[in-house]
């Protein structure tokens, strides 16, 4: 491939404006063709996000993992030859992680990373976490900051001329342009047209929101989870601009964090990185607020879903409904739909036998309660729902604050209220041709 041409990559990372690059990239190919760049086509969701161009050099793993594939890299290239475009531009979250293997089978890519507060990512995450993967754990800041972000491109810069890589600032003040779109695109040489309007895409809950969607997610809400994500982002009651970590632990978070890029940067010679640097050291912790909502906040969200949808509404109380006696937390939920919730008395957990037996384990007792999981895993995959309850009952009484263990409770429960209901229903519809026969006999006698 011809070396003058340029290859350019955009890599995020997570929670840092990909899908509003990608979704301004997917719609304006055909200006981007007119400049002479070249950017692969891919869908986009309902709600304007994607995971852009990940299977354009990427293959997913037996264990689930996205690997380079070269086979693939080389195929672009040779589509990208043929366009005759002089610049071949990708973009995807998941090229953060595989910068390095990509630049082995492209050595002259160029690639461009977003940096944000590892401090608010925290939070940020945690949130996606909730909407997307149906996280029931409150929030819980760790006692120091994760140094991986700082680490991993350290390793970069080890590997790859740092003339590659475009460390951007993720902060709308030090952004070309004032949004990311703008800033993106002057890696690129080109600049936006100045109707341009920076829309939010993928935006995160309110506190109101998060904790209604935190609390269903005990649930199992299956195909309602997308449905009930679509509508809680466009929901603004309450305020997103808060924050779950305590002032003393954001500051002492932060603090660290600001140590770790100061070293970076001055190691790496990155000043253009100071002002952001800056911002991070200043920067004034949202409104913190603690992590329980009360049955007039989650009323406040059940109101807005009754009219934005009043079916989706329907389903989720008929859910509640279905399940009164789950582990949770917040109670309030029930309260909310008038179900009338089923404690479970800790105590009442396990059997006196179970117990002792459990408690004859030749393992550290902290352990007692992991086997007493993985039996209930193995039961549940059986549907030997008995055993799969006893055993994830156990899990819980070892380990109450394990939520790992809390979750897999639940998923029992629900299987079994889901079985107890298909019994009941069973129960109730006749056998077909029982009425007829039992009319025929009356009619004998």
């Amino acid at each position: 491939m011809n070396n003058t041409k340029r290859v350019i990559i955009h890599t995020g990372p997570g929670k840092t404006g990909s899908s509003a690059i990608q979704a301004w990239l997917v719609k304006n190919i055909t200006h981007l063709e007119s400049n002479s760049i070249f950017y692969p086509k891919h869908d986009l969701s309902k709600d304007k996000i994607s995971s852009g161009n990940l299977r354009e050099i990427l293959t997913q793993a037996k264990n689930g993992t996205w690997q380079v594939d070269a086979e693939k890299v080389t195929s672009l290239l040779l589509k990208f030859e043929k366009t005759g475009h002089s610049t071949l531009l990708l973009s995807s979250e998941f090229f953060f992680h595989r910068i390095i293997d990509i630049q082995k089978l492209i050595p002259h890519a160029e690639f461009i990373a977003y940096v944000r507060n590892p401090v608010e990512l925290l939070e940020s995450n945690y949130n996606q976490s909730v909407k997307r993967h149906s996280n029931i754990k409150p929030f819980i800041a760790p006692p120091e900051i994760d140094s991986f972000l700082w680490q991993y491109l350290e390793r970069v810069f080890k590997n790859i001329d740092s003339k590659k890589m475009h460390l951007r600032p993720f902060d709308e003040r030090l952004m070309q342009g004032g949004n990311i779109v703008a800033d993106m695109l002057c890696v690129l040489g080109m600049s936006l047209d100045k109707g341009f309007k920076n829309s939010r895409i993928n935006p995160s809950f309110t506190f109101e929101s998060l904790e209604f969607k935190r609390l269903l997610n005990h649930f199992g809400l299956g195909a309602l989870e997308p449905k009930l994500d679509a509508a809680l982002q466009s929901c603004d009651i309450g305020s997103r601009e808060y924050s779950l970590i305590s002032p003393d632990t954001f500051n002492v978070l932060n603090s660290q964090s600001c140590e770790k890029m100061t070293s970076f940067i001055e190691h790496y010679k990155q000043p253009h990185l100071l002002p952001l640097l800056n911002i991070f050291k200043n920067v004034q912790q949202r409104f913190f607020v603690k992590q329980s909502a009360s049955l007039s906040q989650l009323a406040l969200i059940s109101e807005y879903l009754l009219k934005y949808d009043s079916a989706l509404h329907a389903k989720l109380v008929s859910l509640v409904m279905s399940h009164p006696n789950l582990m949770i937390d917040t109670p309030a939920i029930y309260d909310l739909f008038n179900v009338q919730y089923e404690t479970i008395d800790h105590n009442t957990l396990i059997d006196d036998l179970l117990l002792k037996h459990i408690n004859q384990f030749t393992v550290h007792p902290s352990k007692r309660g992991k086997i007493c999981y993985e039996l209930a895993c193995y039961y549940l995959q059986l549907d030997d729902l008995d055993n799969a309850i006893k055993f994830a009952k156990g899990a819980h009484y070892f380990n109450p604050k394990n939520w790992q263990f809390i979750d897999k409770l639940n998923e029992v429960i629900r299987a079994m209220n889901a079985k107890n209901k298909a019994l009941t229903t069973a129960e109730l519809v006749p056998a077909k041709g029982s009425t007829m026969r039992k009319f025929k006999n009356l009619l004998k006698r």
